[in-house]
């Protein structure tokens, strides 16, 4: 009988071990996701105005010598 009862008492508390485990890393995982996710909003955002302010010299420039070329 105690060589029945050992194993499976042993794999029942294994598995809820791993359970618990896994919720636990589940919560960790989660709020890290949400994290990232609003810094790869900011940085986009960031980047996306950076680039208007270096692009929009450029444009005004190429603008006006296409004037001055008549094109």
């Amino acid at each position: 009988m105690e060589y029945v009862i050992g194993p499976v008492l042993a794999l029942l508390l294994g598995l809820k071990f791993t359970d618990y485990k896994t919720k636990q890393l589940s919560k960790q995982y989660d709020q890290h996701v949400v994290k990232v996710q609003g810094q790869i909003i900011d940085q986009n955002t960031a980047m996306s105005n950076q680039t208007i302010k270096y692009l929009a010299p450029l444009a005004k420039s190429v603008a006006r010598i296409n004037e001055q070329l008549g094109l």
